[in-house]
């Protein structure tokens, strides 16, 4: 934004990007329907099963898995899973920088979901999703941020896991030649 523009939306002269908090006083806003999730919707747990690693040549993939209680996942669908992640680091599709990255395979129907999480330039995270529609049979499609890559709450206790592990990670002692501790933290938990 530039300074005119900063001073047209309620900055003072002086600041650079800051803008003032007008309080939603000022909006006119109909919050009626915000929240309204219908009653006939119930939220059920999800299992989240931390599995063996996937590790290939040059990357190390912690392997999560999320499922409702009462199912569980068809070995053929986590074959399946575990070769195309294979296929897209082969490939240079994924790019595992550091070496180190998680996936998350979560069982659901009609729609199965597979996210690949893997850290750049120290304290960023990429993440690819890829979509399957059990019901249509078609095999996993990555799905395009840009089309709101589907991310359910049950997805989100992974993600927060593994920003916590590696946050840990960096603010430790690095120095040495121990296995980065990154590497021993997993979450297995109703979430």
């Amino acid at each position: 934004m530039m300074p005119e523009e900063l001073l047209e939306h309620g900055a003072s002269e002086g600041t650079s990007k800051r803008s003032t908090n007008r309080g939603l006083s000022e909006f006119k806003l109909d919050l009626g329907n915000v929240g309204r999730i219908p009653t006939s919707y119930h939220l059920q747990d999800r299992l989240l099963t931390a599995r063996d690693p996937l590790i290939l040549p040059g990357a190390f993939l912690k392997w999560y898995e999320l499922r409702q209680a009462d199912q569980s996942i068809p070995e053929c669908l986590i074959n399946e899973a575990q070769a195309l992640v294979t296929e897209e680091i082969a490939s240079g599709r994924i790019a595992v920088d550091f070496g180190v990255g998680f996936v998350v395979l979560q069982y659901a129907t009609p729609l199965t979901t597979l996210i690949v999480g893997s850290w750049h330039e120290n304290q960023e995270f990429r993440e690819t999703h890829y979509t399957r529609d059990l019901a249509a049979g078609t095999p996993f499609e990555q799905t395009d941020a840009s089309d709101n890559a589907p991310v359910a709450v049950w997805d989100l206790a992974p993600l927060w896991q593994e920003r916590q592990s590696w946050t840990r990670y960096l603010f430790a002692n690095r120095q040495n030649d121990a296995p980065p501790s990154y590497l021993s933290e997993f979450l297995s938990s109703a979430v």
